[in-house]
């Protein structure tokens, strides 16, 4: 009876509120469980402005032998995309699935796509000019999004993500926006663009790039005029230069990079560039700026940069002085800069109050904080200042003078000190300041001061699904597991030495740690582990 009163109740709604409605619910959920319901239900859920983007990546491929997973996918792609598919112009999928939906519809009015958890084999066979996706869409796409896993770091695997990289740029002939991320947990150790030709065959129509590449020079080989139309440029790099090949190789590196960047032309039309680099650089003056002087014609740059061994901070003063004032038409400059490994000895050392001061005097909203480090003869400083809001999905690594704030984009973080303690309150902090970070890594090596078990109230990461210890102290690790100090709900993967796990968790045995320890599906160990492990150790992680 109530099932009846509700469909009633629902169907007699007006139609503006039924689709207000939907439009605030997944139309994937939507369109699986009221098409065919009855014929008002069917027309509001097929509506043309609720179907035009299609999101179907709850279906996800970890679930791809599921049976059940097989009944719903199948009866989506037999029964409600033939009723739907000359609406859709927005398709994101899990790249495993793209060629069974694609097979049983005609999508003619596809004008973007986003695929998502492409392994590097999977994208080389469907970015392929005789596989039927690139033949059918090459010239009908005008926005390809494409996110590759990059897991295995062979030469034969990094040959074959370099030759994705060449192809995806020549396939389609009228792409105007290209997003190409690679989610890669090793460096690529070398450049993915060195082999271009000049004269090879890239989408000259492109107006909107953002793309993961390995140094800068990939970077610049983009820049040479045959991207003529672009207007907006977002590079994500590994490294400005691998700063342990620019150590044994400087005057080659130099010399390369000097040439790449000479030969930079026709940016007149690119307003919007961003450039984020993991790695620290000591480039900054004699690379990144001169590149970005010659991209005059800038309205809005983004730089996310750690920059190291210098005798001086990067202040407003100095970016006025040295590289905003080549910019005559910028109108807007977000910036994440860690100066790191500041060299001040002897001298009157500026606060960061003193620093913060330059940027508000030019107008700048900024927040950061100083942090020093004694060595043997000298002190060193980090310094990192950002704009703030903080409105860029990455931070540069924190450490313990971080102030807190919001950070609300920011799903990666990674805390790196080797001089400080940290307690409890700190971690408050992190969770309170990142509400929706999703991987953590520590990288403490001081044991905490504060080694009670009472703690004034637990910490909860509610979204963190992977916690990783880099050379980090134990007390950490006793930080995070027991759910009486703090709370993982999501947690799946774990990386950590085998030896400090076994302390914390006593053997296995220990209660207090089982929670947080119990959805793990993966764990990596970075030290010497038992060639069979206990069964205490399998009854713990059930799902391992």
């Amino acid at each position: 009876m109530n099932v009846d009163n509700s469909c009633i109740s629902i169907v007699d709604l007006p139609d503006e509120i039924l689709l207000s409605i939907f439009n605030k619910l997944s139309n994937f959920d939507v369109l699986y469980w009221l098409v065919g319901v009855n014929i008002k239900l069917d027309n509001i859920a097929r509506d043309r402005k609720f179907t035009q983007s299609i999101d179907l990546t709850s279906i996800s491929s970890s679930e791809k032998d599921d049976p059940k997973t097989n009944a719903i996918l199948d009866r989506f792609c037999l029964d409600i995309l033939p009723r739907i598919h000359n609406n859709v112009k927005c398709l994101t999928i899990d790249g495993c699935f793209l060629e069974r939906i694609l097979h049983s519809n005609k999508f003619f009015n596809l004008q973007t796509i986003t695929l998502i958890n492409l392994d590097v084999n999977m994208a080389s066979h469907i970015l392929n000019e005789n596989n039927p996706f690139v033949i059918n869409f090459k010239q009908q796409l005008s926005e390809l999004i494409i996110r590759i896993d990059y897991e295995d770091p062979s030469v034969a695997m990094l040959n074959l993500l370099i030759d994705i990289y060449h192809r995806t740029f020549a396939l389609f002939s009228n792409l105007k926006y290209l997003d190409l991320d690679v989610n890669n947990r090793y460096f690529f150790f070398k450049p993915l663009l060195s082999g271009l030709s000049p004269t090879a065959c890239i989408s000259s129509s492109i107006t909107h790039l953002c793309i993961k590449l390995h140094n800068i020079d990939d970077c610049l080989r983009l820049l040479d005029g045959r991207l003529n139309q672009l207007h907006t440029f977002i590079v994500k790099l590994e490294f400005i230069h691998d700063p342990e090949l620019l150590r044994h190789y400087p005057s080659e590196i130099t010399h390369n990079a000097s040439i790449l960047l000479n030969n930079t032309k026709n940016v007149e039309k690119l307003k919007c560039f961003s450039l984020c680099a993991c790695i620290q650089t000591t480039e900054f003056d004699n690379l990144v700026i001169p590149l970005v002087h010659r991209l005059s014609h800038l309205e809005k740059l983004t730089l996310s940069l750690r920059v190291s061994e210098r005798y001086s901070y990067i202040d407003a003063t100095y970016l006025e002085n040295s590289l905003l004032r080549q910019i005559p038409y910028l109108q807007t400059f977000f910036f994440d800069i860690a100066t790191e490994y500041v060299y001040i000895d002897g001298q009157v050392r500026p606060s960061f109050n003193d620093i913060r001061h330059t940027f508000i005097q030019r107008g700048y909203n900024v927040d950061g904080y100083i942090d020093s480090m004694n060595s043997i003869n000298t002190i060193w400083n980090r310094y990192h200042v950002y704009s703030f809001p903080f409105h860029m999905e990455c931070i540069h690594p924190i450490s313990h003078g971080f102030p807190g704030g919001m950070f609300m984009n920011v799903a990666n973080l990674r805390i790196r000190d080797m001089s400080n303690s940290f307690e409890h309150s700190f971690f408050a902090k992190i969770s309170r300041s990142f509400p929706l970070l999703r991987r953590l890594s520590i990288q403490i090596k001081i044991e905490k001061k504060e080694k009670s078990e009472e703690v004034s109230s637990i910490i909860e990461f509610s979204h963190l699904v992977e916690l990783k210890f880099i050379s980090a102290h134990i007390d950490y690790v006793e930080q995070f597991l027991p759910d009486m100090k703090t709370r993982l709900p999501s947690l799946i993967k774990l990386i950590i030495r085998y030896e400090h796990l076994a302390t914390i968790t006593e053997n296995f045995t220990r209660n207090s740690t089982r929670i947080n320890c119990a959805k793990l599906k993966s764990i990596e160990f970075h030290d010497e582990t038992p060639m069979i492990h206990s069964k205490d150790f399998y009854l713990y992680f059930p799902l391992l």
